[in-house]
């Protein structure tokens, strides 16, 4: 079990990738929110996906087998 806290933002080159992501998240059964990039950080399409970091190690092993690639995890203190 993982016992990682919080609140993971995963940023992405586009709006499209968003939507792929959110395809694959959605059909993880994993609970997420499409959200604007918070402006402290930087992103070229301006939204992100927050999921909880717990969820993270299984959800981001399949983002890569489907070969997509994210710029960045940042973990929130929520």
């Amino acid at each position: 079990m993982d016992e990682r806290k919080g609140k993971c933002l995963l940023l992405f080159q586009s709006i499209h990738k968003v939507m792929q992501a959110e395809h694959i998240i959605a059909g993880l059964g994993v609970q997420y929110q499409i959200i604007p990039v918070p402006k402290e950080y930087s992103s070229e399409c301006g939204m992100c996906i927050e999921i909880d970091c717990s969820d993270s190690n299984n959800l981001l092993a399949e983002l890569q087998l489907d070969r997509l690639s994210f710029n960045i995890v940042i973990k929130v203190d929520s």
